[in-house]
């Protein structure tokens, strides 16, 4: 049992520094085509869980940029992980990956109902209400490796990430000082194996679904929050000493957002696991992000 609760924590663990899926309050909030959207985002986790005790730091910054297609809205977006992680494994003792790269991302979006491309004229007028959006990224294998370790920033292996961002807006256009939103995103990462697992690095893994949804409300021009609920389901990874359970668990947060400017707005989320089938699991995640559009 202490084995197979190890795979389920090296497989998250492995997705710290690559394929991390979860997005956040606002992540897919419109802007006017045209638009360039350079993020920094920090990313903080805690995990324990088999005996496994694993913390990371990564730096993503992120390219991101609005696009015209065909009148639907669209984005172009490319992102490179750096950071490090480090813990305590059964049988491995202590790991420190050092500073490294963790998996590159590549990907975009498009406007499947009620989600044209604005000028930024017709943003201002934009009435909203629901919408939805397809998403999709694939996660290249070029983050640090090494198959005798069982922390690592990369997971030596291809991932593909699909998601259907949608929400319901409620207020008088998208720049409504009280505007309020439902987001609902749920997704899929399908994964590539990985032909030199090691012992414990994951050479294989089920796909792994999950959902987000999130309350947000603006209290003024400057300031937004949020409360948060993300969930798992499926995943269970196999290595050379074995097949894990699945994944199925729930986290609990909340999000504040600052707009600074015209061009400058930050964001601060944390959550906490609140349920896991298996039992003895903790999981902490605090997520900033600095974002210049122009």
């Amino acid at each position: 049992m202490r084995l197979t609760i190890m795979i389920a924590t090296i497989a998250s663990v492995l997705m710290i520094g690559g394929a991390y899926a979860q997005e956040g309050a606002r992540a897919y909030f419109p802007v006017p085509a045209g638009t360039n959207d350079i993020e920094l985002t920090g990313t903080f986790v805690h995990t324990e869980a088999g005996g496994v005790v694993a913390n990371s730091a990564t730096i993503t910054p992120t390219y991101r940029r609005a696009l015209d297609l065909f009148g639907d809205a669209g984005t172009f977006l490319i992102g490179i992980p750096v950071g490090r992680v480090s813990g305590s494994v059964p049988f491995f003792g202590d790991e420190d990956t050092g500073i490294g790269q963790g998996d590159m991302f590549i990907g975009g979006t498009v406007g499947l109902i009620n989600a044209p491309a604005l000028t930024p004229q017709g943003y201002v007028q934009f009435k909203p209400g629901f919408s939805a959006s397809a998403v999709g990224r694939v996660f290249l294998p070029t983050g640090a490796y090494d198959s005798t370790r069982a922390l690592n920033l990369g997971g030596n292996r291809w991932t593909f990430e699909a998601m259907l961002p949608m929400s319901f807006t409620m207020g008088s256009s998208l720049v409504d000082p009280t505007l309020t939103t439902f987001e609902v995103i749920p997704s899929v990462q399908i994964f590539g194996d990985n032909n030199n697992p090691g012992f414990l690095n994951v050479a294989s893994q089920a796909p792994l679904y999950g959902v987000e949804a999130h309350v947000t409300h603006s209290f003024s021009p400057m300031v937004w929050g949020a409360l948060d609920a993300y969930g798992k389901l499926g995943g269970a990874a196999t290595t050379a000493s074995g097949t894990g359970s699945d994944q199925q668990s729930l986290a609990l947060g909340a999000t504040l957002g600052l707009t600074l400017s015209q061009n400058f707005a930050t964001r601060f989320s944390y959550q906490q696991q609140v349920y896991s089938k298996t039992s003895g699991t903790a999981n902490s995640i605090f997520m900033a992000t600095a974002a210049f559009l122009f």
